[in-house]
């Protein structure tokens, strides 16, 4: 997925498409989204937020991308992806982009 980000200088893009419900496009410095889905817990159905996509900028100056998946039985959310990149890096001689999908509980 390829987008026209030259256009402004935000940090990240986010595009949902929400069937009959809508959709959002929007640029920004940081990002939080959060997908539910409804489970049956204890007898009771509840949307439960069993992905969690945080992006936001690193002290020194990269890009984070962390997925969580969270699971009602878990003690704890796990991270399954880190993507990093750093578009400041002047030095790189082509497109960097990192990824760690080492699983690593939060």
């Amino acid at each position: 997925m390829n987008s026209s980000a030259g256009r402004d200088r935000r940090k990240f893009e986010v595009r949902c498409h929400a069937g009959d419900a809508g959709h959002l496009e929007v640029a920004s410095d940081s990002v939080s989204v959060r997908v539910g889905q409804r489970i049956r817990r204890e007898g009771e159905e509840e949307l439960w937020g069993s992905l969690l996509v945080e992006c936001k900028e690193n002290d020194d100056g990269s890009l984070a991308v962390e997925v969580v998946v969270c699971h009602p039985d878990w003690d704890e959310p796990l991270r399954i992806a880190s993507i990093q990149s750093n578009p400041s890096d002047g030095n790189a001689a082509g497109p960097t982009l990192r990824c760690d999908f080492e699983q690593k509980q939060l």
